[in-house]
């Protein structure tokens, strides 16, 4: 039998056939073979057993060129061997730079070049990824003409986010390439019709990818080169595309809290309307922006975000010109009225509960503390003063039903977690005002049954009422800042305080109750039972009394120390931690409170928006029509002033002054322009 050509032996490498026995096992049947046994290997992947293909890999790792081919031209070694990590000859020969071996294995196995590993770390990665992350042009150019697949993907955890990533590159070649930053295999790739819309698993496209890069400097000349090479419809196509999470770009780099990529993504919208001297006039698409339209823009990822880094996007532009025309226009009037509406409804749910329907009890029902009960609801509205009452009584049930409608759809979008956790959208208070419907409707029953226990959910249900009454306080500089320090005091240091004073008190109120359990009770009232001595140790934690025992009497000598230890334990030291705590709460919080009461004013903002009836919402910028840009987007005309105003002389600076106040006349009629073309000319 005549010795086969290398390219006969390469295709029948590709054409080799697996059958399966009785035993469950493969026999492989091959030109010029004896059958051999390959097994399963637990996954369904054939493995041949055929000698010891070792020595293929030893080759390929020290460039042995010519033992290679040699090796390759042999019917006993299997080519298609891979190692313990589900890698071929022909990644090793890559990846210890050995180029002769490399394009041996390629022309003599070319099936090879597409083949990925199979292990969990590197899955799907192809010679293409490796030869893109080495930076070797050369190599790329000869796998691609020898048919490299520019559209595998790289999916195992290491070039996946998570605990085992070394890199995130986005799966495909292009994406490697962009984001080592080497233009040429990236120039080369996009001739080969490498396609920019491609989405990993994540759904996100090179342009996703490259955002989410640390070294920003190569992402946006990367970024720049790419746009420059295709057309600008396919560019704006691919912006367009959102990832699993619904993001854009300019969304993924909102929520990355990324200043830098945001501002460079902002400005490639940019447009210049007009410029005088040192003043031009901007326009910023607020497509992604604004969120009027858009149910995940870019302001209600900055508001739902719990990264700090995500809050100074409140100081870039055009998000704080944004943020200032929404609230002067109708967030900040609308807020008042609702202000105003609350505080209405709070006040007449007071007055009802305080001129509630009351007769007095029986003597022989009375036990001398209790003298009054509720009237039978027959009784209760008999007078005009009933029939009043009743009105407040009926505003105070639709008030809740309100509350409650407006607040479940919204903890069913974000979730409990969230919905308990997050300040920035409400905090407590919209937890709190759900709890305040609830007990509400609570009060209604209990007095439809005529229960007697109806002042306890009332009594809870005014102090949430009245204590929401902070939330508005968020409309206002100082009392905002204020309110979400009380916040973060709150939920943060006291309630780990109130942790540790729990289990003191347990421990203490116990320990007394022990001690004086077997002596005249009636000499130590404040320790008749367990519930009243933990009461008294109450008492004693905060200063308000002293260890109530009579003075006349011998007390056990273990009470005074159980008291001593227990002053020095909780009075002393856990006290004066709390105060320690919220001191560094307080500087810590002072810092950042400014951002937060902004970020509130943000959710505010959004809140009216989701709310308000349509003919209340007005919208913001101006509409591309009157611009004479695109008719479905709108636009937001801001004022800027290039660095060279700040090295003017006084004289100039004067002159300046003059100059602008013309300018700002010309940008108010701007602002005003009506959606019709004839309005736009200057």
């Amino acid at each position: 039998m005549s010795t086969p050509s290398p390219e006969e032996r390469s295709r029948s490498h590709r054409t080799r056939i697996y059958r399966k026995s009785n035993s469950g096992q493969f026999k492989t049947y091959s030109w010029g073979e004896e059958n051999k046994v390959v097994n399963t290997s637990g996954r369904g992947t054939p493995i041949t057993i055929m000698a010891d293909s070792s020595i293929l890999f030893t080759a390929a790792r020290t460039n042995e060129a010519t033992k290679m081919q040699s090796l390759l031209q042999s019917e006993k070694l299997d080519p298609y061997a891979k190692g313990n990590l589900g890698e071929t000859i022909l990644h090793i020969a890559l990846l210890n730079n050995n180029l002769e071996v490399a394009e041996i294995i390629m022309d003599m196995v070319p099936s090879l070049i597409n083949e990925p590993m199979d292990c969990d770390i590197y899955r799907g990665e192809t010679a293409l990824h490796i030869a893109i992350l080495k930076h070797d042009i050369e190599t790329v150019n000869k796998l691609l003409d020898r048919g490299a697949d520019v559209h595998a993907q790289a999916c195992g955890t290491c070039f996946m986010p998570g605990k085992e990533s070394v890199c995130y590159y986005g799966e495909f070649p292009l994406s490697f390439a962009a984001c080592v930053g080497n233009e040429e295999i990236t120039k080369v790739l996009l001739k080969h019709n490498a396609r920019l819309d491609a989405q990993d698993s994540f759904g996100n496209t090179v342009f996703h990818v490259l955002t989410l890069q640390p070294d920003k400097r190569n992402v946006c000349r990367m970024y720049d080169m790419i746009i420059g090479l295709v057309p600008e419809k396919t560019c704006q196509v691919v912006e367009r595309l959102k990832n699993n999470d619904g993001f854009t770009p300019l969304k993924t780099a909102a929520h990355e809290g990324d200043i830098t990529m945001f501002n460079y993504f902002v400005k490639r919208q940019k447009k210049v309307y007009w410029k005088m001297g040192t003043i031009s006039y901007c326009i910023y698409d607020l497509t992604h922006i604004d969120s009027l339209t858009d149910q995940t823009s870019v302001l209600d990822i900055i508001t739902s975000s719990r990264k700090p880094q995500v809050r100074k996007l409140l100081s870039v532009t055009p998000v704080k010109e944004l943020l200032n025309e929404k609230w002067r226009s109708f967030g900040y009037k609308n807020f008042i009225v609702w202000m105003c509406c609350y505080i209405m409804y709070i006040v007449i749910f007071t007055t009802s509960s305080m001129y509630r329907p009351l007769e007095p009890m029986p003597p022989e029902k009375s036990d001398n503390m209790t003298i009054r009960k509720l009237k039978s609801l027959a009784a209760s509205y008999v007078t005009n003063e009933d029939y009043l009452r009743l009105t407040g009584e009926l505003i105070t049930l639709v008030g809740a039903v309100i509350i409650l409608f407006c607040e479940i759809p919204h903890l069913i979008k974000i979730g409990p977690r969230h919905y308990i956790g997050h300040i920035s959208v409400g905090g407590p208070f919209s937890l709190l005002m759900v709890f305040y419907s609830i007990l509400i409707f609570t009060v209604v029953v209990l007095r439809c049954i005529q229960c007697e226990a109806v002042d306890i959910p009332l009594s809870i249900a005014l102090i949430i009422g009245w204590c929401n009454c902070i939330y508005f306080a968020r409309g206002f500089r100082m009392l905002g800042q204020f309110s979400i320090m009380i916040q973060k005091i709150i939920f943060t240091d006291l309630l780990q305080w109130c942790t540790l004073v729990f289990i003191c008190v347990i421990g203490f109120s116990s320990a007394f109750y022990v001690i004086f359990q077997t002596l005249d009770l009636t000499q130590y009232l404040y320790f008749e039972n367990y519930p009243i001595t933990m009461y008294t140790v109450v008492e004693l934690m905060m200063g308000l009394i002293d260890l109530p025992v009579p003075s006349d009497v011998a007390s056990p000598a273990i009470a005074y120390i159980v008291y001593s230890l227990y002053m020095i334990l909780v009075y002393l030291l856990l006290l004066n931690i709390l105060i320690a705590m919220m001191d560094d709460t307080y500087w810590r919080v002072a810092e950042e409170r400014e951002d937060l009461w902004k970020i509130q004013i943000a959710a505010t903002i959004l809140l009216l928006e989701r709310r308000l009836p349509q003919f209340l919402k007005s919208k913001s910028g101006i509409s591309g029509r009157s611009l004479g840009f695109d008719d479905k987007k709108r636009y937001f005309g801001v004022e800027e002033i290039s660095n060279d105003v700040a090295s003017t002389t006084e004289l100039g600076a004067s002159r300046s002054a003059v100059c602008w106040n013309i300018v700002r006349k010309n940008i108010a009629k701007i602002a005003h322009l009506n959606d019709v073309e004839e309005s736009t000319s200057l």
